[in-house]
C-alpha cells in the first residue's frame, strides 16, 4: 500500500553530504560458511541461516525466487525450516564455503524506507504542516521541493538510523545534529521556530520578501530594499513589480525606466494595478501596503518582473526569553 507521505531528502547525495561514507552502513550480515550439498546437482543448503531477504555472493546480488532454485545465482529462503537454498553451477560445497555470502536488503530500497520513516518522525515531532514547493519559482537557491532546513534534518536523522546498528556512538553524534537534550539541534530549533519554513509567517515575510520572477539576460538592475511605513495589514499577497519601460538607470541622469505595481483582488493575485508607469529615481518609491521600494542603478528591460511577498499573522513569530531587572 502506498503512502501520500514521502521523504524530504533524496537517498544519495543528501545522505552523503552528512556522512560521506554512508554506503558502508548497508546493514549486511555475513552468513556462516556451512553450506552442504542438497543431493541435487549445483543446489546447496545452508541450515540455520536466519532470515534472508536479499542475498549477496562476493558482493554481487543474487536472484530471489519463490520455488526451488534451478538457475545460476538463484536462491530461496524457507522460513519454516530456516534454510537457505542456493543454486551455483559448477561449484561444490567446499567451494561454496570459501565464498562470502551476505544477507541484507536492497540498498536503495532500504535507504528510501529509512528516509521516509525519519520524515514521519519529523512530522510527529514538529506537530505542524510541512508543505511541498513544487513550483520552481518558490524553491529558492536550493531548487528543492522542500525547504533546505527540512531536507538537511531528514538526511541527518536517516544517516543516524542507518549507522545505529553498526556504530551506536557515532549514530548518537549524528542524531545530536538534529535533536539532543540541550535543544541545540536543527530540528529542536525548527520546532521552536528559530528557523521558519517558507510557508510560515516570519518577521522577514511581514516586511516583504523579494523574489525574482522573470529577468532578461541583459538586466543588471534590481530592487535593493523595502521600507515599511506601518504594518502591511494584509494576510498574504504577492505584489508584482513589472518594468513597463526599459532603459539604463544611472546616477546623475534622468532615468528612462518606469515600473508598474500589481496587487491582488477578490479574483486573484496580480489583478489590480496600483502604481502606473512611475519613473525609477533611486529613492524609496511607491509600492503597496504602506511599503516603499528602492531600485539599484543598472540596466532594466521591459517586462522584467519581481514578486514581493507579504505574509502576516495575528501572532508575531519569535521566542520568549526571561531576564532579571534590578533596581
Amino acid at each position: 500500500m502506498s503512502s501520500i507521505y514521502a521523504a524530504f531528502c533524496n537517498n544519495t547525495t543528501d545522505l552523503q553530504s552528512v556522512v560521506s561514507d554512508i554506503d558502508k552502513y548497508d546493514r549486511k550480515r555475513v552468513l556462516m560458511t556451512n553450506f552442504v550439498a542438497s543431493g541435487t546437482s549445483n543446489l546447496y543448503y545452508l541450515h540455520n541461516a536466519g532470515y534472508v531477504d536479499q542475498l549477496y555472493m562476493d558482493g554481487a546480488e543474487q536472484t530471489k525466487v519463490s520455488d526451488t532454485p534451478n538457475a545460476m545465482g538463484e536462491y530461496e529462503y524457507d522460513s519454516n525450516s530456516d534454510r537457505l537454498q542456493v543454486y551455483i553451477g559448477g561449484s561444490s560445497a567446499s567451494d561454496m564455503n570459501t565464498r562470502v555470502f551476505e544477507s541484507g536488503q536492497d540498498w536503495s530500497g532500504l535507504k528510501t524506507t529509512v528516509c521516509k520513516e525519519q520524515a514521519d518522525l519529523m512530522r510527529s515531532f514538529l506537530d505542524r504542516p510541512i508543505y511541498k514547493r513544487a513550483n520552481t519559482t518558490y524553491q529558492g537557491a536550493s531548487e528543492r521541493s522542500y525547504d533546505f532546513i527540512v531536507v538537511r534534518i531528514n538526511a541527518i536523522l536517516a544517516c543516524a538510523d542507518l549507522v545505529r546498528s553498526h556504530d551506536p556512538e557515532k549514530s548518537a553524534e549524528i542524531e545530536a545534529m538534529a535533536t539532543n537534550p540541550d535543544g541545540t539541534g536543527l530540528l529542536d530549533k525548527l520546532k521552536r521556530r528559530e528557523y521558519v519554513m517558507s510557508n510560515e509567517t516570519s518577521f522577514a515575510s511581514e516586511k516583504g520578501v523579494i523574489q525574482e520572477i522573470s529577468l532578461n539576460g541583459s538586466t543588471t538592475g534590481y530592487i535593493e530594499d523595502i521600507k515599511l511605513h506601518g504594518p502591511p495589514n494584509v494576510d498574504y499577497d504577492e505584489v508584482r513589480v513589472v518594468i513597463s519601460t526599459g532603459g539604463t538607470f544611472a546616477l546623475g541622469t534622468s532615468s528612462p525606466v518606469k515600473y508598474d505595481v500589481y496587487v491582488k483582488n477578490s479574483n486573484g493575485i496580480r489583478m489590480s494595478k496600483v502604481v502606473d508607469a512611475e519613473q525609477v529615481n533611486g529613492d524609496y518609491q511607491s509600492l503597496a501596503y504602506s511599503a516603499r521600494i528602492r531600485f539599484q542603478a543598472g540596466v532594466y528591460v521591459a517586462d522584467d518582473e519581481w514578486a514581493i511577498i507579504f505574509q502576516s499573522d495575528e501572532l508575531p513569530v519569535g521566542t520568549i526569553k526571561s531576564g532579571q531587572i534590578y533596581r
